[in-house]
């Protein structure tokens, strides 16, 4: 089973992000980029890829853990980029940070990818970290080959809004993989319950 650990996007913040991506979309659409449905939105703490049934329990345990130490994130919109580079992106996102310590978001998400240790290393093949953790909400992957994208498009796109609210609880998904694309259950979720950042 295909898992990660995330926060889910609130319903008013998702409806604000996808009226301003209706009108920003467009200017991606000729480069070939497809568009995440909007139910299919969260901001990824740590994927973890194929975990066996018997580690899953032990996962939820630890992902628990660090769910109990943390306090709730204040999160904004602030940004946009694409991964990996601007000369071979796949991934178009927007930037999500933590107002008041934006590092906190960090640390959590790694301290999410060590619950798989935490676990007794009874879960899948954990995926190593290429790149420093980016706070994001994926808006579009790029289909085919991926080609050196000009940074006037991302300057030609409306300004995104600048939304803000609070992230209370983290979610454990499954991934299913589709030929129409990727369907996410939740399997646990977990609220934060730590004092103040």
């Amino acid at each position: 089973m295909r898992l990660f650990a995330a926060f889910a996007i609130p319903e008013d913040i998702r409806e604000e992000i996808a009226a301003w991506w209706t009108a920003a979309r467009v200017h991606l659409e000729s480069w070939g980029w497809r568009s995440i449905p909007p139910e299919n939105w969260h901001i990824t703490l740590a994927f973890y890829g194929d975990v066996p049934g018997a580690g899953l329990n032990a996962l939820a345990e630890a992902l628990e853990t660090e769910a109990q130490l943390a306090a709730p994130f204040a999160l904004t919109t602030r940004g946009l980029g694409v991964f990996p580079t601007a000369t071979r992106p796949r991934v178009f996102w927007l930037g999500i940070e933590e107002q008041r310590e934006p590092k906190r978001l960090a640390r959590f998400a790694r301290a999410c990818m060590r619950a798989l240790e935490a676990a007794g290393k009874r879960g899948g093949k954990r995926r190593e970290q290429k790149q420093p953790f980016v706070g994001h909400l994926t808006l579009a992957r790029l289909s085919g080959e991926p080609f050196p994208m000009e940074m006037s498009v991302l300057e030609d796109l409306p300004a995104p809004p600048t939304l803000a609210w609070t992230a209370d609880e983290l979610l454990l998904y499954a991934s299913r993989l589709h030929p129409e694309g990727a369907r996410y259950r939740v399997l646990e979720r977990f609220p934060l319950l730590g004092g103040e950042a």
